[in-house]
This record gives C-alpha cells, sequence and structure tokens, in this order.
C-alpha cells in the first residue's frame, strides 16, 4: 500500500475527488464548491492518524468529513508481514 500525501481535500466532506479551477474547488463527491480545500492542520492531522495508527483522532476527523475515507493502521497490523 503506498501512502500519498493528498494536498487537495473537500473542506466540506473530505473527499479527495475534488477539482480546481481558477482558484475554485469543486468536489465531485457532495458538489461543494469553495474558493479553499481542506485546511492544512486538517490534512496533517490525516497524515499522522493513517502513518501513526491514532484511531481516535481519525474517528473524531471520520465523524467531521463523511467522505473521508482513510485507513488507519495498529501497530499489531504493521508488525505481521
Amino acid at each position: 500500500m503506498s501512502l500519498t500525501l493528498i494536498l487537495n481535500r473537500c473542506a466540506v466532506c473530505g473527499s479527495t475527488n475534488v477539482k480546481e479551477k481558477d482558484g475554485m474547488y469543486t468536489c465531485l463527491d457532495c458538489g461543494a464548491k469553495r474558493d479553499h480545500s481542506m485546511s492544512g492542520a486538517d490534512l496533517a492531522r490525516i497524515q499522522r492518524a493513517m502513518l501513526v495508527g491514532d484511531q481516535e483522532a481519525a474517528q473524531k476527523l471520520r465523524e467531521k468529513y463523511r467522505n473521508l475515507n482513510i485507513t488507519t493502521w495498529s501497530s499489531a497490523d504493521r508488525l505481521q508481514n
């Protein structure tokens, strides 16, 4: 599995299905149109939750963004071959 940094996520639902045109971000999943994508702070929280397996932080983000679709791994998962 490849973990890549996704810089554009919908500020409303968290989806990665976002198109940017002329400074406007349009989410193809929920239809939201904004002049900004998800905040850098929330993007950092997502990356941290995914890399460290912070289940509590991931759950809070999932509650805030309905289309977040992130996978977190526990330390037990990482230790398995």
